[in-house]
Parts: C-alpha cells; structure tokens; sequence
C-alpha cells in the first residue's frame, strides 16, 4: 500500500511516495521524492529513531519518520537492547550487534550490521553447527559466508562470560 507525505526538504515544501517494505525487525518503507530521489528508511531497533538506508541518522530521515508515523499500523517503539562487537581484524573494522535469545533448547542471535539493519539470525544448535535464519530481504545470495564465520567464532565468547 502506498501514500503520499508532505514534508518540508531544504527549507521547501515537499511530498514523498510511500511504500511500506514488510519486515519483522523494522518499521521500513521505500520512499520516493517529487525530485525523484529515493531511499530506504527504516527504524533503529534500540532507539526507535529513523535512520535513512546507507546514510545513518539524517534529519530528512527524522523529518520522513515523523510524517510515516500518522499512518503506521504500530506506532510504538519496543526497544531491543543489543550488545555490539568492534574489532579490527587484518586492519579492517568488523563491527556487529546482536541480541541473544532462548527458543526450546536453541539459543538464537539476531545480527544486525553496523548500519544497524536487521540481517539474519543464526542458531547455535546442539552439535556444534549453526544454522542461518533470515527474511525475503536477507537472501542467501547476499549473506557473507567470512563475515558469518567470524560472528560464530566470537558469539559464544558472550556466552561464555555470561555464565
């Protein structure tokens, strides 16, 4: 379903396509500008606030979140408090967050990139192997299968300092 916001850019008065894009970690739409800009904007799951796709924390995301808001169907903001990992590994920064969860006897870890955007969630199952739970958007042709092994390497060093 789309509509159509009214919000000021720049100082003038503007309006914006909006689609919503169905996601269960994030409120997130595809907008589309009169001037024919578009981007995705999604919410921050720890803070709620909106964050404008490969931009961050914008005010035009901010001003966008705030008329998206009058039409959603959740409004409310339920914070997921995630742990973040920041390494540099081959002087490169390798950076994560994730929360932990209990599903039966499998821990589950949603993993967030450091653009804070939902990617999948991996479960450490009973035998030392690890399966990858994702969404539509997290395809299996765009996961890194070096950035996966890493998190597994580091994700039970958490565990193990929790216990």
């Amino acid at each position: 379903m789309s509509n159509i916001i009214y919000l000021q850019v720049d100082g003038t008065e503007s309006f914006a396509w909006v689609t919503e894009i169905v996601h269960r970690h994030h409120n997130m739409f595809k907008v589309l500008f009169k001037n024919e800009y578009e981007n995705i904007f999604y919410t921050d799951v720890e803070t709620g606030k909106w964050i404008e796709e490969d931009l961050g924390f914008t005010a035009l995301a901010q001003e966008v979140g705030n008329q998206i808001r009058n039409f959603m169907r959740n409004p409310i903001h339920v914070p997921k408090l995630l742990t973040w990992h920041s390494q540099f590994i081959n002087n490169k920064l390798f950076c994560f967050g994730f929360i932990s969860l209990m599903k039966g006897n499998h821990k589950l870890y949603e993993i967030y990139s450091a653009n804070k955007k939902y990617m999948y969630t991996l479960v450490d199952m009973d035998n030392d192997e690890w399966q990858i739970l994702g969404n539509a958007s997290s395809a299996i042709s765009t996961i890194d299968p070096a950035f996966v092994e890493q998190v597994i390497q580091i994700l039970p060093l958490y565990s193990a300092n929790a216990r």
